[in-house]
């Protein structure tokens, strides 16, 4: 049931944002991100998808197991994007121990993403990290 409850809340607060023009460095933005990643046990990924004008259109949501961490499925998410015709992307991920900061892997992967992404025409806006201890921005911090 709270499951349950959870997936509602996340398909309201989706709804609220879909078709709307979004700043991603905006506090309601972050308290959506929080919204969807904060509370979890195991790391979870999201690739949320919007136009060129930045008008949000879906997010994919990955989760990894307790033990392990979550990898980004990048061909999935590659063929998400060209069937949205999407143009800008922004990563969040939670760290369940609650440090928002990056790890070398995090920062890492994300450039590599940003790199692939950017040969097909796509933008990589930000890579955000949720956790209890805050919402860190990788682009605010000039890490991508």
């Amino acid at each position: 049931m709270i499951v349950a409850a959870r997936d509602l809340a996340a398909v309201a607060g989706r709804e609220t944002l879909l078709g709307e023009p979004m700043k991603t460095g905006s506090p309601a933005f972050r308290q959506y991100l929080a919204k969807r990643l904060l509370g979890r046990r195991e790391e979870c990924v999201m690739v949320l998808f919007f136009t060129h004008e930045g008008l949000f259109i879906a997010e994919d949501f990955h989760v990894g197991t307790r033990q392990s961490t979550c990898e980004l499925p990048l061909r999935r998410t590659v063929r998400r994007a060209f069937d949205l015709d999407a143009r800008r992307l922004v990563m969040a991920h939670n760290h369940p121990s609650g440090d928002p900061t990056p790890s070398a892997d995090d920062v890492q992967s994300t450039r590599t993403f940003r790199q692939v992404m950017g040969a097909l025409e796509f933008s990589l806006e930000d890579h955000f990290v949720v956790a209890r201890g805050g919402i860190f921005s990788m682009s605010d911090n000039g890490l991508i």
